[in-house]
């Protein structure tokens, strides 16, 4: 289970879609090569999961065969990102993949 990593005080708050591999295996979101690629470029502009942002996913375990997210896995996971969302408050929010979460994610906020 990854439920998210980060200051929980963060103004900017990262959304993925779901833990891969080396995140379910370590519990900590993005720590894969997509992680160490989002790493450097926080970096480049100042930022860090340690002290300014948050990083959450909409579901909060692997879906087999590293498949996208059903429905209604994502039906069972969205209010626990929303909210953990509440509780952080961020100014910003990226969705690192919009395609499938963003519509879900708003559409009953």
């Amino acid at each position: 289970m990854v439920v998210g990593v980060g200051n929980p005080k963060a103004e900017v708050m990262f959304i993925g879609e779901g833990p891969g591999e080396q995140e379910d295996l370590k519990g900590e979101a993005f720590v894969g090569r997509s992680g160490r690629l989002l790493d450097k470029m926080l970096e480049a502009v100042g930022l860090s999961r340690k002290h300014n942002i948050y990083i959450a996913n909409i579901v909060k375990c692997r879906p087999p065969n590293n498949r996208d997210p059903l429905p209604a896995e994502q039906e069972a996971c969205i209010n626990w990102l929303r909210a953990q969302t509440a509780l952080i408050r961020p100014k910003i929010i990226v969705m690192s993949r919009p395609r499938g979460g963003l519509p879900y994610y708003f559409a009953r906020f």
